[in-house]
């Protein structure tokens, strides 16, 4: 059903941790965890703009995908490209028109910020990937940043959205090299321009600053109770083992892995806060 796809070219489950990562920087912010001053209404802008980067990441990768996923909605003619664009720039409209009506300055610049990252990275930057992956990696950094908006707090959420960018940014590189010969003639990554052990202590130094710098709001800012600094060890622990199965070449697993490293974080973020 068309309407189905629609709503799968979203993404919703990445919508949605979109929407969370704007709830734990808000709770961050204020330093507890709690509703108001116009949360409800960032995470729906969060959730939206999210879901339009998506769909508008389909109407320019559609030609790729007729070759590696021709299964999507664009390729199999399910859903038209114009619909695709139309449906993206629709939801961009709305994040941003909600933003502007409802939120502080602030977090109306992220959001429109966001979401020119967003287009130019699907429009100009998807096939250079070594670019891109920096966009991607971001955007759990900016929801953060989105959330703390709402109040205007920065210190401790910026210190936990670099530490998420790193982060993300060593689980793009891993899956870059899980995709290297998927990309070959249709993208150009890190993996093709730079030797393998390169990329992967490249890994490593991102995974060293993210987890450095998400315990600098514990050491410098009197941020976090014992259970933000156990769980977020967790999450540490975790992101080394994926390391571990980078340098095995079990780049599927590694990357995995650091999906969920990244969650426990997140879940770590918002315990600093209870």
């Amino acid at each position: 059903m068309p309407a189905l796809d629609f709503v799968k070219m979203l993404r919703p489950l990445n919508c949605a941790m979109a929407a969370f990562g704007a709830f734990i920087g808000y709770s961050i912010a204020s330093g507890a965890i709690r509703c108001g001053n116009g949360i409800g209404c960032a995470m729906l802008v969060a959730f939206i703009i999210c879901g339009a980067g998506m769909a508008i990441n389909d109407y320019f990768d559609r030609d790729i995908d007729k070759k590696l996923h021709p299964k999507k909605a664009i390729p199999s003619g399910r859903i038209s490209p114009k619909a695709a664009l139309a449906f993206s720039l629709l939801l961009f409209a709305g994040g941003n028109t909600l933003a502007f009506a409802f939120l502080p300055a602030a977090s109306v610049v992220i959001a429109l910020a966001f979401t020119l990252l967003l287009i130019a990275y699907s429009a100009f930057l998807t096939r250079a990937k070594y670019l891109g992956n920096f966009v991607v990696a971001s955007g759990t950094a900016f929801t953060l940043v989105f959330g703390a908006s709402l109040l205007g707090n920065y210190p401790v959420v910026a210190a936990l959205a670099l530490a998420a960018l790193f982060a993300n940014l060593a689980r793009e590189l891993i899956k870059d090299m899980e995709d290297l010969e998927a990309d070959r003639g249709f993208k150009k990554s890190l993996p093709m321009l730079l030797s393998k052990g390169r990329v992967e202590a490249m890994v490593f130094t991102c995974y060293l600053l993210a987890i450095t710098l998400v315990y600098v709001p514990v050491v410098l800012l009197s941020f976090g109770k014992p259970l933000f600094v156990i769980v977020v060890s967790i999450a540490n622990l975790v992101f080394l083992y994926s390391f571990g199965k980078t340098l095995k070449h079990d780049y599927a697993r590694a990357q995995v892995l650091a999906k969920g490293a990244m969650f426990i974080a997140l879940l770590g973020f918002l315990l600093g806060v209870v």
